[in-house]
């Protein structure tokens, strides 16, 4: 897979899709796919991670766990079309950067070739499904709210037009649920979403609840302007 066909398929994935529901059947397909395509090694991983375009080099950068993304529904409609064989993600450490923690997905297709495409600064446990689906939409809703009001000259067609995440940041995922292949239908946790917005940083903390019907997210009232 080429970096571009890579960017094009994790563009692909950021689409909103339906909630796959876990149910037994599924379980099983999600089981067959990892059984028939386990997770690629640390070295063929670094690799990708290395190959792929990001803020800040990855050379050196501590590998975190690789997890199957099966579930992810745009990554198991890829999947049953023959697009993917299976796909992962990690969080990296990167000690030399000016934000040490970034989130990789790897995609392998159908030839073998493994590819990494960065989703994001920072640490999160929410699936872009989810993220594309609705959880974005509310965080920077908040932000730009705050920027709107709190930023002098600031307004909300410059929030449209210079809004974006820099960062997620991890706040408290003791009470987690666990991991069933990219999904999680129960537990809590979290995260601090921080947007550079009219030159300043705004951060808008989110919560986040594994349901069976889906990932449930509350964004704070209010984000917190700093410099």
């Amino acid at each position: 897979m080429t970096r571009a066909a890579a960017a094009c398929l994790a563009i692909a994935l950021m689409i909103a899709a339906p909630a796959a529901a876990q149910e037994p059947e599924a379980l099983q397909r999600w089981a067959a796919v990892n059984a028939a395509a386990p997770a690629p090694s640390t070295d063929l991983a670094r690799a990708a991670i290395a190959a792929a375009q990001a803020d800040c080099p990855a050379d050196g950068a501590t590998l975190g766990v690789i997890s199957p993304i099966t579930a992810w529904p745009r990554v198991d409609a890829a999947i049953t079309a023959g697009q993917l064989v299976n796909a992962w993600t990690m969080t990296i450490q990167r000690s030399d950067c000016p934000q040490p923690f970034a989130r990789y997905i790897l995609l392998q297709d159908a030839s073998g070739t493994l590819a990494a495409q960065m989703v994001h600064v920072g640490r999160s446990f929410v699936d872009l499904d989810s993220m594309a689906g609705g959880v974005m939409t509310k965080a920077m809703r908040t932000a730009g709210a705050a920027a709107a009001r709190d930023i002098p000259g600031c307004s909300m067609e410059m929030v449209a037009r210079t809004g974006a995440l820099a960062r997620i940041d991890m706040i408290e995922d003791k009470d987690i649920g666990p991991d069933r292949y990219g999904l999680r239908d129960s537990g809590a946790w979290r995260e601090a979403w921080v947007f550079g917005i009219c030159g300043r940083t705004l951060t808008v903390m989110m919560d986040f609840e594994g349901t069976p019907e889906g990932l449930k997210a509350t964004s704070s009232p209010w984000a917190s302007l700093s410099r």
